[in-house]
């Protein structure tokens, strides 16, 4: 069987998707739609010249919502006009874009899984769960993740697969870096630190700083941010499709004193879409700051959501 995956927002991020898609051989199919055909039919012409150099064999073209019913993903990164340093406050403007989409979505017959980028990531992901009966994965914090992992990397002077990281909660300002669990080949960063804390001592503060701005820095020079997400989203939909058995950060259904919402912890990829959430043992302030995160989703949803239903 052939695999295919719609991308509905083929701008910056949609397009890199597709280009990382591509390039990793992840799937045959791609199909870009967006409310400019035209863009859309450029990007996949480009994209198809890419793919020859690439040594795949990868069909992308612009289409409709009839061309997804038998794809087994669809990527949501459609979104509007603005890029706010807060991603909440493009919470309203998504919205709508979702109301749009969402019934053209079910009309087309498509019956796989929904992976969502839009921001507010973690909450767009929730609506899109509270709205469909799709299976609906978040990127959630698989961007802030790397550039934890980065960072690390760097201030260590080791490779960044070298470091195994994560930030947990939410995709923007109060996601946690989980400082406690952060392992470099294996070990634990904190016993390295306590037995040569000269070689491997850092500016945590720093380090956290610099992976929470670092999605707005780069927007504000450049007016996007592409391809990182656009790879963290290609690895995602390959452990979906190839049923990886991977573990990757994601935005998963949680529940906050019994009202549900999406956040953000690593999880064992499956191809069934309903990935399998790890535990991680957290340090009582990486709890506390985990259960701020989520509390704050579980607000919005209250004012900005629930009405919508």
């Amino acid at each position: 069987m052939r695999r295919k995956v719609g991308i509905i927002g083929a701008g910056h991020v949609g397009s890199h998707v597709a280009a990382g898609l591509a390039l990793l051989n992840i799937c045959e199919d791609i199909v870009l739609i967006d409310t400019d055909r035209r863009k859309a039919e450029a990007h996949g012409a480009d994209l198809q010249d890419m793919v020859c150099y690439g040594g795949r064999s990868c069909r992308i073209w612009a289409g409709g919502y009839e061309d997804i019913s038998d794809a087994q993903v669809c990527v949501i990164s459609a979104s509007g006009e603005i890029f706010k340093e807060n991603r909440l406050e493009e919470l309203d403007v998504a919205l709508d874009v979702m109301d749009d989409i969402i019934p053209k979505l079910k009309a087309s017959g498509f019956g796989g899984i929904l992976v969502s980028i839009t921001n507010p990531c973690d909450l767009v992901a929730l609506y899109l769960h509270m709205k469909t009966d799709y299976p609906v994965i978040g990127t959630g914090t698989a961007l802030d993740s790397a550039r934890f992992r980065i960072r690390i990397a760097r201030e260590l002077d080791v490779r960044p697969d070298s470091v195994e990281a994560f930030c947990i909660g939410e995709h923007g300002d109060s996601q946690v870096p989980v400082w406690s669990q952060v392992r470099i080949g294996g070990r634990l960063l904190d016993e390295l630190a306590e037995e040569e804390p000269e070689r491997w001592a850092l500016d945590r503060a720093a380090v956290e700083k610099s992976t929470v701005e670092a999605g707005w820095e780069i927007a504000n020079k450049k007016g996007s941010t592409e391809f990182g997400i656009g790879a963290a989203a290609a690895e995602l939909i390959g452990a979906v499709l190839c049923d990886s058995r991977e573990i990757l950060p994601c935005s998963l259904p949680s529940l906050w004193n019994g009202t549900e919402i999406y956040a953000s912890r690593p999880a064992l990829i499956n191809g069934g879409g309903h990935p399998d959430p790890l535990l991680l043992k957290l340090t009582e302030g990486e709890e506390k700051a985990y259960e701020e995160s989520r509390k704050m989703m579980a607000e919005y949803r209250r004012l900005k959501l629930d009405g919508r239903m």
